[in-house]
C-alpha cells in the first residue's frame, strides 16, 4: 500500500513506518506454506519485491501471493534461470538456504530482541526502541514522570516545561487577534514564565504550599524543576514524591483556572484553587498502597508536614 492523502492519519503514519517495523520482525523458514516469498522478510535480503523489483514475479514465474514453499520441489529450490543482475544474486543467496522441509513443522514469526537477534517474544519496549529516533534526555523528565504521577497533571507540566500549551502570546505570535493580558492578575502579558510562577495569583498557591516541604520555591517553573533534582539526592522519598505532585497538581490547576476565566467568564480565589490541590494530592496519596520499606507512608507524611496555606 503506497502513501495518499485519502488515506486516515493512522494509516499513514504505519505506511511511513513500515520499511523500520519489517526490520523488526522475521519469519524463520519450516514447512515454507506461510511465509510469503516476496513480502516476507525470511532472508537476509528483505522483502524480495523490494530486492528484486516489480519484475520479479514475471520473471521468476512465481505470483505475488506464492509462498517459499512454492519456489521449491522435492526438496530443492525451483527456480527459472537469472535474467537480470538482482535475479542472479538472489539465486546465489539461496543457496546458502536449505529449502522448506515439511518435516520441519509449521514456519514462526520472530521479533527482534534487545540483543538485536531474533526470538518468539514481541516487546514494545524493544521494538519502540528499534524504529524511534533516540533524543537526549531531558533533566527535567523525573519531575514529570515518576511513579506517583497523576497522569493529566504530568501531561499539563510536560507541555508548560516545554512551552508548548497555548498561551496568549503564543496566539498572537500566530496572529490570532486575542488579548495579551494575563486573566488570573491583569498585571502583566500571559506567556508561560508568567503563568508559572512570576504571576501573582499563580504565586499564591505555588509558593505558600511548597515552602512546607522545602523552603525558598522559585517563582519559575524551570527554576522549580531545577531545584526539585536539585534537592533529590539529599531529602526522603516521601518529600520528593510530595514537592513533584505540588508542582503538577498547582500547574494543573491554575491553567485550569486561566481557561474557565477565558471560555466561561467564572473565577475562583486562590484560596479555592489550594483547596483543589490539597484534594487531588491527597486523594492520589491515599491510592498509594502503604509499604514497610517506606515509613511514614507517603500521606502520613503529607499530613504531619503540610497544611493548606
Amino acid at each position: 500500500m503506497e502513501d495518499s492523502q485519502r488515506l486516515s492519519k493512522a494509516v499513514r503514519s504505519l505506511i511511513q513506518v513500515k520499511d523500520w517495523l519489517l526490520e523488526c520482525l522475521r519469519c524463520e523458514v519450516r514447512n515454507g506454506q506461510t511465509a510469503l516469498f516476496w513480502f516476507d522478510s525470511w532472508n537476509d535480503m528483505g522483502p524480495l519485491l523490494t530486492f528484486v523489483g516489480d519484475a520479479g514475479p514475471r520473471q521468476l514465474r512465481l505470483r505475488l501471493t506464492a509462498t517459499v514453499a512454492d519456489a521449491a520441489r522435492n526438496g530443492e529450490w525451483n527456480l527459472p534461470a537469472a535474467r537480470s543482475p538482482r535475479i542472479e544474486a538472489l539465486q546465489i543467496a539461496l543457496t546458502a538456504i536449505a529449502p522448506p522441509d515439511t518435516s520441519l513443522g509449521e514456519d514462526r514469526f520472530l521479533w527482534i530482541q534487545s540483543n538485536g537477534n531474533y526470538g518468539p517474544a514481541f516487546s514494545t519496549k524493544v521494538t519502540w526502541n528499534h524504529i524511534r529516533t533516540p533524543s537526549p534526555t531531558i533533566s527535567w523528565a523525573k519531575v514529570v514522570w515518576f511513579k506517583e504521577h497523576i497522569p493529566r497533571n504530568s501531561f499539563i507540566s510536560w507541555l508548560a516545561l516545554l512551552r508548548r500549551l497555548p498561551t496568549r502570546d503564543r496566539l498572537r505570535s500566530w496572529g490570532m487577534n486575542v488579548p495579551a493580558q494575563c486573566v488570573l492578575c491583569n498585571g502583566g502579558i500571559e506567556t508561560h514564565h508568567h503563568l508559572f510562577f512570576e504571576c501573582s495569583y499563580s504565586s499564591s498557591i505555588w509558593s505558600p504550599y511548597a515552602s512546607q516541604v522545602w523552603a525558598n520555591p522559585p517563582q519559575d517553573i524551570h527554576a522549580a524543576a531545577a531545584w526539585i533534582l536539585l534537592n533529590h539526592g539529599s531529602s526522603s522519598p516521601q518529600a520528593r514524591c510530595i514537592i513533584k505532585l505540588i508542582l503538577q497538581s498547582s500547574v494543573y490547576f491554575i491553567w485550569k483556572e486561566r481557561n474557565l476565566r477565558i471560555f466561561t467568564g467564572k473565577s475562583s480565589p486562590a484560596s479555592v484553587i489550594i483547596a483543589g490541590v490539597d484534594r487531588q494530592i491527597r486523594d492520589r496519596l491515599l491510592s498509594i498502597p502503604p509499604s514497610l520499606r517506606i515509613q511514614p507512608s507517603f500521606l502520613q507524611f503529607f499530613l504531619s508536614f503540610t497544611r493548606p496555606p
